[in-house]
């Protein structure tokens, strides 16, 4: 009986030694908010909330769906073209069950201030993004990006201003590159997962 229980007792080992590695690289859930706009529009916040979501998906993250990202967020009663701060966003990521909330704003579409001229100033998409753990409330990330791009008529005019697929993609990289090289699969991120 010895030599079979020891047998058991070393099988069972080797599974925990399998098991735990897939275990400890789950990544956590992330909701996407609804993309915030203030000198932006709707269709650019839409194509940057599109573009967060398929950055987390390629990053290995289990992204819920951003319908229901849209029901919850009207539901909650909250506005686009409002600011909330964190606690708003936690709350948000709770109701939608998700171990972190991505809180993104475009915060702006056009041409930096400058010294009055527009000369050589190439307009902007203005991102500011936060990350938070839900379960702890702590905010793990939050960057603020400016990412130049350019129109094809050449105008000056804010209205005219309009974030493509491409670029949406490029201005969320700029703002989650840092993220991922730094903070994914740290400690504070999966502290979260249950």
């Amino acid at each position: 009986m010895r030599p079979r229980t020891s047998l058991v007792l070393f099988s069972l080992s080797v599974l925990a030694a399998v098991a735990s590695p897939a275990a400890a690289q789950r990544k956590p859930s992330v909701t996407i908010m609804p993309t915030q706009y203030f000198s932006a529009d709707a269709e650019s916040a839409g194509q940057i909330t599109r573009s967060l979501a398929e950055s987390f998906e390629r990053q290995g993250y289990t992204v819920l769906e951003a319908s229901k990202a849209d029901q919850q967020f009207s539901s909650l009663g909250l506005q686009h073209n409002r600011q909330y701060g964190d606690a708003t966003a936690v709350k948000f990521g709770k109701a939608m069950g998700a171990d972190l909330v991505v809180y993104p704003r475009l915060l702006a579409l056009g041409i930096p201030a400058s010294d009055g001229s527009n000369k050589g100033n190439a307009p902007e998409a203005v991102l500011h993004l936060r990350v938070l753990n839900v379960a702890s409330h702590a905010p793990l990330y939050c960057r603020q990006v400016g990412h130049q791009f350019s129109i094809s008529n050449g105008s000056a005019r804010v209205q005219d201003f309009h974030l493509d697929s491409p670029v949406a993609t490029s201005t969320v990289e700029q703002a989650t590159g840092l993220y991922f090289r730094s903070i994914g699969g740290s400690r504070q991120e999966r502290v979260t997962l249950r």
